[in-house]
């Protein structure tokens, strides 16, 4: 059965006279007939008496012709339905970020974007450095961002997956603090520092191996602890099992209120820059607006 059956139907019942239906139908009267009578074939019973002109509905008719209304009014209502979830979906901007980024980062980002450009619909998905990229090059994200670092390959493409500078952080050595507030861990060379690491091959991991082979720095370390997570670190560095380096911004509020404290200083410090990337092509309406919104708010 379809849809154009039912409409034919309401059609007829209406003008009561095939010619005028098929013409309001704007299809041929011939193949208006072969529609009534496929619909009067589903159903299994004879919906008008064409023995009289005009013709008029039979007894199944009468109450077909409610059951057709209803059957309209409730398809169009999920049609309608369906096109608002549609839309709502389609106004959902989908990011990969980094996990510190967006922990610590993204939320805030949000909220001083929105205060100036009202709601923003996001679906964020924390991965690493590679996760990231591979969102970004597939296109299964909307967005992706991550830290950026000279020292570091970039290995997205410029060209082809533009990026704006959004924010800037700086990577610090952090420890947890003794009951009387002093550092539990110091930066010294004079033993191995027990070390709370990021894997060698994540970002973060090599812009810490490059802060602690400086010259000036010729630190011997003892890794104690590693995770790809940094809030993993962190809660690992809470809990007095060594130092970390750490985006100032992941650990902005534990400072703060005192359970860290940063022991490094400029020489054990090094800056990032926060980028947000897409792809070139031409995205979804909600798409370019964010772009427009960020590439002017960078």
């Amino acid at each position: 059965m379809e849809v154009a059956w039912l409409e034919d139907f309401l059609a007829l019942s209406s003008t009561r006279v095939f010619a005028k239906a098929a013409e309001i139908r704007n299809i041929s009267q011939s193949a208006f007939t072969r529609r009534i009578k496929n619909l009067e074939f589903w159903l299994g019973a004879p919906l008008f008496d064409r023995s009289v002109h005009p013709v008029r509905l039979t007894h199944a008719g009468e109450a077909f012709k409610v059951t057709a209304y209803q059957m309209i009014n409730a398809l169009e209502e999920a049609r309608q339905e369906a096109k608002g979830i549609a839309k709502k979906d389609d106004e959902i901007l989908e990011f990969h970020a980094l996990h510190s980024l967006a922990i610590s980062f993204f939320p805030q980002w949000l909220v001083k974007l929105e205060r100036v450009f009202g709601t923003i619909r996001t679906r964020v998905v924390a991965e690493d450095f590679s996760g990231c990229i591979e969102a970004v090059l597939s296109g299964s994200s909307d967005f992706m961002l991550s830290f950026h670092h000279p020292a570091v390959p970039n290995l997205i493409d410029g060209k082809s997956y533009p990026f704006t500078k959004i924010a800037t952080d700086t990577l610090i050595a952090v420890s947890s603090v003794t009951p009387n507030g002093s550092p539990r861990f110091r930066l010294s060379t004079k033993e191995p520092l027990a070390l709370l690491g990021h894997p060698t091959d994540s970002f973060l991991g090599r812009i810490t191996q490059m802060v602690l082979q400086r010259d000036e720095n010729d630190f011997q370390t003892d890794v104690r602890y590693q995770n790809s997570i940094a809030e993993a670190l962190k809660a690992a560095c809470l809990q007095g099992l060594g130092v970390c380096w750490m985006p100032q911004l992941a650990v902005h509020h534990e400072i703060a209120d005192g359970r860290l404290t940063k022991i490094s200083g400029p020489a054990q410090e090094t800056q990032l820059s926060i980028r947000i990337y897409r792809t070139a092509e031409t995205g979804r309406p909600a798409v370019e607006r964010f772009w427009s919104l960020c590439s002017s708010s960078g």
